[in-house]
């Protein structure tokens, strides 16, 4: 046992008070001897391992040309990985590229297309009928949607596109009592290289006695005066006519006709054989400037054989001196019902079999 003196420096050693002296063999009196924990002992890995670091350093270990070598090699691997990773971050620009273009070019305005136009304002008037629409210069409008107005004058300048979409779904109709270009101004429906898809309408509202009469082309009308400028370019679609007998793919069965294109002012009528297709008589009559000329033509269809092709056009106009009496002889004999509305330079063609009465 040990205890701390009155000073508190060092320990004192007592006597122990049982009375034995008995002390274990090697003990010194007074002599402290720390404890210290048996070393570890080597185990027979560790003795047969050498050191990481010995081992590490041995075998990198190379000759000055194996050294050059692995370095040669080394140097190859980076060039190879920096063109591997230059190829695919090209390849990524191109891709990425490419997929820009092309939703862009999706999405780019066509040229060709005029209402597509950029510089174009989106147009909606609404339904006014009393509504007078000038459209001047600065005035660039796309119709959007359907509309009614009162009358539309385009001039000096202005332009109006009726919108359209590739689908064929925006169907436009735009009533008024009627459309004037003059002085520079245009209306454009689809273009030559740019169809117009959807289905535009414009409807003429209106009766004869109603509303102020224009020159020249009077109440109700679609008219273009000098520097006026209309497009209307829809989908083609295949030409037909209705046939009152079997036309062969090689023309008529008895011959080929052809039809003289040089009209003058009047009716023109001319008499084709039905079997031969060989014209028999070819006539013109002033209806227009001669009541004598629409007399003369009485008497001409009169004296037809029945079943004689007869073939009648207007050339220029016919109807100002054409006789009541005329009109009824060319219903009778041929059974046309379109010349009894005929008008002031109105386009009229007929042909039929001419029949007795």
């Amino acid at each position: 046992m040990h205890a701390t003196n009155s000073r508190g420096r060092s320990p004192a050693f007592l006597q122990p008070q049982n009375g034995n002296g008995h002390r274990s063999s090697g003990y010194v009196p007074g002599k402290v001897v720390p404890l210290r924990p048996p070393p570890p002992p080597k185990s027979q890995a560790s003795a047969k391992c050498p050191p990481i670091r010995q081992e590490a350093r041995a075998s990198f270990a190379f000759s000055p040309e194996e050294q050059q070598a692995q370095g040669g090699s080394q140097k190859q691997k980076r060039h190879k990985n920096t063109f591997i990773c230059f190829a695919i971050t090209s390849f990524s620009f191109f891709v990425a590229l490419a997929v820009i273009l092309g939703i862009s070019s999706k999405y780019a305005p066509d040229e060709n297309c005029p209402d597509q136009n950029p510089r174009l304002r989106n147009w909606d008037p609404g339904q006014d009928s009393a509504k007078q629409v000038v459209i001047k210069q600065g005035d660039m409008f796309r119709l959007t949607s359907d509309a009614t107005v009162n009358s539309i004058v385009i001039q000096d300048g202005g332009l109006l596109v009726f919108g359209d979409h590739k689908d064929g779904s925006r169907n436009i109709t735009l009533r008024t009592r009627y459309i004037l270009i003059k002085d520079g101004g245009a209306l454009h429906i689809g273009a030559e290289k740019c169809r117009y898809a959807s289905k535009a309408t414009i409807a003429l509202y209106g009766k004869s006695d109603e509303g102020e009469s224009m020159p020249t082309f009077g109440k109700k009308f679609i008219g273009v005066e000098a520097g006026g400028t209309l497009e209307l370019h829809g989908a083609q679609k295949a030409s037909w006519t209705l046939l009152a007998r079997t036309l062969h793919a090689s023309g008529l069965t008895y011959g080929a006709y052809a039809f003289e294109k040089n009209f003058s002012r009047g009716l023109n009528v001319r008499v084709i054989d039905q079997d031969t297709a060989k014209i028999l008589e070819s006539e013109r009559f002033d209806t227009h400037e001669y009541h004598n000329e629409s007399r003369r033509l009485q008497e001409f269809l009169r004296v037809q054989d029945p079943g004689r092709i007869v073939a009648i056009a207007v050339g220029d106009s016919a109807a100002k001196s054409l006789l009541q009496g005329t009109i009824q002889m060319i219903q009778d004999r041929l059974g046309s019902k379109l010349i009894q509305g005929l008008g002031y330079r109105w386009a009229y063609l007929c042909a039929f079999f001419s029949r007795s009465v």
